[in-house]
């Protein structure tokens, strides 16, 4: 049977309120800590990739495709959510290629196919198509 979705974070996060900025506003001022979902601060993000992930295993999936700027936490986060599944995750990132710091670090880390292609976000499809044909012809 398919899965809707598969359970990456630990929920509910917890509800914050905030004391000294709802004194100041003289209102119960609230944050929602999806920071603390357990996946790498991934909050939202997260969420999404649950059902994303849940899609590509159903199709018999071995490999994740995504984009984003090169610190991107998408990317970043999608790279953490398929190496927990045991997805591959290759992340197509807008830029030159730099020093391995903040989430690029995560990204080797996780496991994940960096690569860096230097085309603008309007251009980013076509890439990532190109990229998936060679996916696709490696099996």
């Amino acid at each position: 049977m398919e899965q809707r979705r598969i359970s990456l974070g630990v929920y509910p996060t917890p509800l914050n309120k905030l004391e000294r900025l709802s004194q100041e506003l003289n209102k119960n001022i609230y944050i929602k800590r999806d920071d603390m979902c357990g996946v790498a601060l991934g909050g939202n993000k997260v969420r999404k990739l649950e059902f994303l992930l849940a899609d590509a295993i159903n199709r018999g999936c071995d490999t994740v495709i995504t984009t984003g700027g090169v610190q991107s936490n998408h990317a970043m986060l999608t790279a953490a959510c398929a190496k927990r599944l045991g997805l591959e995750a290759v992340l197509v990132l807008m830029g030159a290629e730099q020093e391995y710091q903040g989430n690029l670090l995560l990204d080797q880390l996780f496991g994940a196919r960096v690569l860096f292609t230097g085309v603008p976000q309007d251009e980013i499809a076509a890439e990532m198509e190109w990229v998936a044909a060679g996916l696709r012809g490696e099996g």
